[in-house]
């Protein structure tokens, strides 16, 4: 039973599983259907756009700035694809429908699971809030065969033009991922107290990473990442001395480099050498270094810092590829008659 109250809003109260809500409204009519809405939203759950929101709300300020970064567009498509449907309607041969057109659009396997993986998260949180019983998710498959996404291996020139180009704008800093390995975050946050010439190694133990601009200090986020490079002769005959707390790559005021500041720097010593490279090419040189010299993957695992064996098997068999294909042109170079 409604009542009407002094401010001319009509009132009723009703029980639904257990739980006693109020409800508001101008008329009778808008009363019964907030109520009617109220009840069929329990029946059927609430919306994946609204589910979406509250994940979003909840979740993202826990996330590194990076990880953000490849899930927004990937929330965003989502919402677009099932934002109006009930998360309760949403059926896992749907969400398999939806990543396989998306595949079909040419997107690398890396970024395909990131799509599915947000729509996992999303709907999990749904099971938590208790508006769905089961995840969908988890009856999906990726598509097969994909395509992996890969950054060319710097060429035997473009390595040469590092060797010769330390003097250039940002040079060492180049210089040193080639020769160290280290992520471009991990050399931006280098001080020389971390090269460590006595016992030939250089500490890597935290890392720059940037929220929008601003350079903000972190640790990594597993312990391989937190580990000792070895300092080879031909980067340590590179590194000049400085004071123990002093940054190898500060700004004017020997802080860390922001993010725009670090930006132009490589754009400037790729402007100068010619160069068009990314410091993560440089970083799998470093890996294309190991495996010529004969390291083994589990050590390089633990000098590149992976978490996991099979990241680093994977570098090594893009390598060997490239090797053989290299090889297979010589060859065939040689042979022709």
């Amino acid at each position: 039973m409604s009542k009407k109250r002094a401010d001319g809003l009509f009132q009723r109260q009703i029980t639904i599983n257990g739980k006693r809500k109020i409800f508001y409204g101008h008329s009778e009519r808008e009363l019964n259907r907030k109520i009617a809405d109220y009840k069929e939203e329990k029946r059927i759950g609430r919306k994946f756009s609204v589910i979406a929101d509250d994940w979003e709300y909840e979740h993202f300020p826990k996330l590194a700035p990076k990880s953000i970064v490849s899930y927004k567009p990937a929330l965003k498509r989502a919402v677009a694809e099932f934002g109006d449907m009930h998360c309760s309607q949403i059926t896992a041969k749907q969400i398999s429908v939806f990543l396989q057109k998306f595949a079909a659009q040419g997107y690398a396997q890396k970024t395909v699971a990131t799509q599915s993986l947000v729509i996992h998260l999303i709907m999990n949180y749904a099971v938590l809030q208790g508006d769905i019983e089961y995840d969908p998710t988890t009856a999906v498959k990726l598509p097969a065969g994909l395509p992996k996404e890969r950054r060319a291996l710097p060429t035997a020139t473009e390595i040469e033009i590092v060797n010769n180009s330390v003097d250039a704008t940002f040079g060492l800093f180049a210089y040193l991922i080639l020769y160290t390995g280290c992520r471009r975050g991990e050399a931006l946050a280098l001080t020389y107290g971390d090269v460590d010439r006595e016992q030939g190694v250089i500490h890597v133990t935290k890392s720059v990473y940037h929220e929008s601009n601003t350079p903000r200090l972190k640790k990594p986020k597993t312990a391989a990442g937190c580990r000792d490079v070895i300092l080879l002769d031909v980067l340590a005959e590179k590194i000049p001395n400085g004071k123990k707390n002093e940054l190898l790559f500060p700004n004017n005021e020997g802080g860390w480099l922001h993010n725009s500041n670090a930006r132009r720097l490589w754009d400037k010593y790729c402007e100068e050498t010619g160069l068009k490279i990314t410091p993560h090419q440089l970083r799998h040189a470093y890996a294309t270094i190991l495996y010529e010299a004969g390291i083994g993957d589990k050590d390089a695992q633990e000098l590149l810092g992976h978490a996991n064996i099979s990241t680093t098997r994977d570098i090594y068999t893009h390598i060997s590829s490239k090797r053989l294909n290299e090889t297979a042109a010589k060859l065939n170079a040689a042979t022709k008659r």
